[in-house]
């Protein structure tokens, strides 16, 4: 039986394979950096952020992260 809807199981994350390789590679800096930064045993926001610049993590256009600018970021990246 054939079902129109979209609750077909996927084996692959469908939104990864039509991401904009800049953008993935962003997310994969970032991804890798918040796991050193909480690896390292930051707990705080502010530590995380350290964290981040210590490494040498670019945030959004470049920019040094901030506790706000960190926020902001992992929502819109639905973290």
């Amino acid at each position: 039986m054939t079902h129109s809807d979209d609750r077909t199981e996927r084996t692959y994350d469908a939104v990864e394979y039509n991401i904009d390789p800049r953008d993935k590679a962003y997310r994969d800096t970032l991804a890798d950096g918040l796991e050193a930064a909480l690896g390292d045993g930051a707990e705080e926001l502010s530590d995380i952020v350290q964290g981040l610049n210590d490494r040498n993590v670019p945030g959004p256009q470049g920019f040094r992260w901030t506790e706000e600018l960190l926020t902001t970021e992992l929502r819109r990246l639905g973290a």
